[in-house]
C-alpha cells in the first residue's frame, strides 16, 4: 500500500503538470498582454510551474486531507470544515487567479471581477485561519493547565 506522503506527492506533480500544460488553453493569453522579455520569460514559466504544483498540492489535499483537519479539536465542526476550504483555497487559487490575470490582461471591467473575487476571498480565508488558530491554541492551553478550570485562580498561579 502505497503511504498518504507518497499519494499526495504523486497526485501534486500528475495534477499540476496537467494544469500547468492546460492553464494557457483554458484562458488564452490576452490580446493586449505585451511579450516578455526573452530574458524574464524563464521566470515566469518557472512561476507558473510552482503555481500549477501549488494547485495540485490543493487538489491532492482535498482529495486525502480531511482526516488530518477534522481530527483536529477546534470546538466546532463548522470550523473545522472551514478550516479545510480555507486551506485548499489558499493553495489552489493562485492558478486561476494568474491565468485569469493573463486572459482578461487589461479589461478593467472584468479585472475588479477578479481582484473582488480573490482578493476578497483570500481576506475571508484569512479571518477563518486567524480564528482557527486561536480556537486551537486556546484549546491546548486549556488542556495544559495543572489543575481544573474550575479552581480558583490562586491555585491555578501562585
Amino acid at each position: 500500500m502505497i503511504s498518504k506522503l507518497r499519494q499526495m506527492l504523486v497526485l501534486t506533480v500528475v495534477i499540476g503538470a496537467a494544469a500547468f500544460i492546460t492553464g494557457p488553453k483554458i484562458w488564452p493569453m490576452g490580446h493586449d498582454v505585451p511579450t516578455p522579455p526573452a530574458n524574464l520569460l524563464p521566470a515566469y514559466i518557472a512561476f507558473a510551474a510552482v503555481e500549477a504544483l501549488a494547485f495540485g498540492f490543493a487538489a491532492a489535499f482535498a482529495m486525502l486531507g480531511w482526516p488530518a483537519i477534522r481530527d483536529l479539536h477546534l470546538g466546532a465542526g463548522w470550523l473545522n470544515k472551514l478550516l479545510f476550504v480555507t486551506l485548499i483555497w489558499f493553495m489552489g487559487n493562485w492558478w486561476f487567479h494568474d491565468n485569469l490575470h493573463m486572459h482578461v490582461a487589461l479589461d478593467m471591467r472584468r479585472l475588479v471581477y477578479i481582484e473582488y473575487g480573490f482578493h476578497g476571498s483570500m481576506l475571508a480565508c484569512a479571518v477563518i485561519l486567524v480564528l482557527s488558530l486561536v480556537r486551537r491554541a486556546s484549546y491546548a492551553e486549556v488542556r495544559q493547565q495543572p489543575y481544573p478550570l474550575t479552581e480558583p485562580l490562586e491555585r491555578l498561579h501562585p
